[in-house]
């Protein structure tokens, strides 16, 4: 049982880390060239210009506040179990954001 639960806690770690690299790269993108296609465009249609984007910039902010504390805690528990292993967790992450960037934009 213990066996599984790790398993599942290096899965959600991984996913942690993608999550954390899409927030961070909408971050990055807010008001430059992906400016049409946000996260969180449908969500601050009431706002106009400058003022969705600090609708935006916000959510962003929030989602990080929140995947942070988790991602912290379940790195822990992996370090514990996995030792080395776990350095590995946040390059499978990314290409795990690599992969959905590339399939959202068909590039696929």
């Amino acid at each position: 049982m213990k066996s599984t639960l790790n398993i599942v806690n290096y899965i959600l770690t991984i996913f942690l880390f993608c999550a954390l690299y899409v927030f961070l790269f909408d971050l990055l993108c807010i008001g430059r060239i992906s400016k049409f296609n946000h996260i969180w465009l449908d969500t601050c249609m009431f706002a106009v210009g400058d003022e969705c984007l600090n609708c935006m910039i916000n959510y962003d902010r929030i989602s990080l506040l929140i995947i942070s504390p988790i991602l912290i805690i379940t790195s822990y528990y992996l370090f514990r179990h996995y030792h080395k292993y776990a350095l590995l967790v946040p390059f499978f992450g990314f290409v795990l954001f690599i992969l959905s960037v590339i399939t959202c934009w068909g590039l696929i």
